[in-house]
């Protein structure tokens, strides 16, 4: 144990001139920010990264080489970090923010013309009354209705879930948003109850088939698995409520909410059937113009990364250097593309924050393919 002692301290004086040297490093990095604003050369720079990596490990052990390269990666990172808040940098998105930011932010409006996917009692209607106190509410066959009604200006806004606590992401909705123009002006997380429902006169005992959405199905697998009935898959769980409710067949049951079985006029065999207690699913709201309401604290990006070792820890590093909260990574194929990825990112962080705008104008200008989804505030 005295020999470990004494390593470790040895191990601390080494550190100490490391930090010196870091300090010192950090210093001269300010300088290069102000050499690179003055000629307009950009943060980035691979080629002089690569050479400098291979320059400092071309004489160390093979074993420890890509140690090396590991740590100069961050050490690569944070510089770079440091000099974007150094440096005033630019985009097409950060330019048009700029101009978004002119203007004192206002509430989301009272009413509101609002495209929801399903039928009447779907959960979707319900955010949308959360969020605008009389909606108009519109509703669409599939969540691609959704999206259209609102690229084509039919409803001003769209309610569209995309993640679930139990379940995980909804797919679908992320596979649209990259076919679809788009913008997230809100959000809002509610709690997801999943009961039991079929014809009056019915019971538990006699159900011998369960129809509802995908994830209303994954969510209650264990539930309906000790059941023994059949699965279904419906569009929404209030179309699966009002099939149910228009077919003679009382062995039918569906998986949704109270308030939209007793809409159609079903009863409600068992409440709360969901696997998990804690079962909630997130949604977002969409709109065809990039507005930026009152409390707005949540960036969604979306971006290609290259398809090379270490793309996407490059890009996570600059959200850590910045202090910046990364509450969502979602990865989805690019098509007619091989082994091409979309990267969605939701982060914690104020537009009007500079050191967010250069990560952005950063973000932008470094990927082929970037969209800025939008910065909005999610209701709880």
């Amino acid at each position: 144990m005295k020999q470990l002692d004494e390593l470790r301290k040895q191990i601390d004086a080494i550190d100490d001139e490391l930090v010196k040297l870091y300090l010192k490093r950090m210093d001269i990095v300010r300088l290069v920010a102000e050499a690179k604003a003055h000629c307009g050369a950009t943060v980035s720079d691979s080629a002089r990264e690569d050479a400098v990596v291979y320059r400092l490990s071309k004489d160390a052990p093979d074993q420890v080489k890509l140690y090396i390269k590991e740590l100069y990666r961050t050490v690569f990172h944070t510089s770079k970090s440091y000099q974007a808040t150094l440096m005033d940098k630019s985009s097409p998105t950060t330019d048009m923010l700029a101009e978004k930011l002119k203007k004192e932010p206002a509430a989301l409006p009272v009413s509101a013309a609002v495209a929801c996917q399903g039928v009447k009692g779907a959960n979707s209607a319900a955010v949308a009354k959360k969020l605008f106190p009389i909606p108009d509410i519109t509703y669409f066959k599939s969540f691609e209705g959704v999206f259209s009604a609102v690229e084509k200006g039919l409803c001003e806004f769209g309610v569209l879930p995309i993640e679930n606590s139990t379940a995980g992401s909804v797919q679908d909705v992320y596979d649209l948003m990259k076919k679809y123009n788009f913008y997230i002006v809100s959000a809002a997380r509610v709690k997801i109850e999943h009961c039991l429902v079929a014809k009056q006169g019915a019971s538990i005992k006699s159900i011998k088939k369960v129809i509802s959405h995908p994830q209303a199905l994954s969510q209650c697998a264990e539930y309906l698995k000790k059941l023994g009935v059949e699965t279904e898959a419906a569009e929404n769980t209030a179309v699966a409520a009002k099939l149910v409710s228009e077919c003679d067949d009382g062995t039918i049951g569906a998986l949704c909410s109270s308030d939209c079985g007793e809409i159609y006029g079903l009863k409600i065999l068992e409440k709360s059937v969901q696997d998990s207690a804690v079962n909630s699913t997130r949604f977002i709201c969409i709109a065809k113009n990039p507005e930026i309401y009152k409390g707005a604290d949540r960036i969604s990006i979306m971006m290609s990364i290259s398809h090379k070792p270490g793309s996407l820890n490059s890009v996570i590093g600059k959200f850590s250097a910045l202090g910046l909260n990364l509450v969502k990574i979602e990865s989805r194929p690019i098509p007619n593309s091989e082994f091409e990825f979309m990267f969605y990112f939701d982060f914690e962080g104020d537009v009007a924050d500079k050191k967010v705008l250069n990560l952005i104008a950063e973000l932008e200008n470094g990927s082929d393919k970037f969209t800025f989804l939008g910065a909005y505030k999610e209701l709880v």
